[in-house]
């Protein structure tokens, strides 16, 4: 069912009350919620162009020159890149939560790709997601000739989110080993503990497989 309201357009027309940015963009918002539920186009509403214009004047005022806002948002952005969300996010359900698993998965294949350079394994080399169903939580895997690694949110004991294993020519082989997501985003300690698990020199010989 369709129905419209007025409450966008009343802003539109007088928005001398979204003068500040929360302000201003939740008007937006809430005027864009409103063309979903009267079954109209967004980008051709007057009121919304309207609140949207109003929400640029009003980020021009408070915001700074465009260069300071490029070089703040580099800096956020590398903030971001170099404090990884896996931490936060382990042993949670996230099987519900879109935009977390998403996240989740894309940082753990950056760890993985971070830790296969880190070993040097090269060659046949494949760092997936598996996003699984609406509610699952989904699995991030490595899989090269000699070594297999699995990642998920959360594990069966917590701190155990990663599993890991020795392969032979891709067929895995020995016995499972378990790691903690504060192990996978410590390269050098990981490596350790495969020469530790896995036994001395693998490294070497992964690299060599490769």
């Amino acid at each position: 069912m369709f129905y419209d309201v007025i409450c966008r357009h009343n802003e539109a027309l007088a928005p001398g009350s979204l003068t500040t940015l929360p302000a201003a963009l939740n008007a937006v918002n809430a005027a864009v919620a409103d063309c979903h539920r009267a079954g109209k186009q967004i980008g051709s509403d007057p009121a919304v162009l309207l609140l949207i214009r109003n929400l640029a004047v009003v980020a021009e005022r408070a915001a700074p020159a465009m260069a300071s806002l490029r070089l703040a948002c580099v800096s956020d952005r590398s903030a971001v890149i170099d404090t990884p969300a896996l931490l936060d996010l382990a042993d949670t359900r996230i099987g519900g939560n879109q935009p977390a698993k998403r996240t989740f998965h894309y940082q753990a294949r950056r760890a993985l790709s971070r830790l296969a350079e880190t070993l040097g394994l090269e060659g046949d080399l494949h760092i997936s997601s598996d996003m699984g169903r609406a509610h699952d939580e989904g699995r991030t895997t490595l899989r090269h000739p000699s070594l297999a690694i699995s990642v998920v949110p959360r594990g069966f004991v917590p701190d155990r989110q990663i599993t890991y294993n020795r392969c032979d020519n891709g067929c895995d082989v020995g016995p499972m080993h378990f790691a903690s997501l504060a192990d996978l985003l410590d390269a050098s300690a990981f490596q350790r503990s495969l020469n530790a698990t896995i036994g001395s020199g693998f490294v070497p010989q992964c690299a060599q497989a490769a």
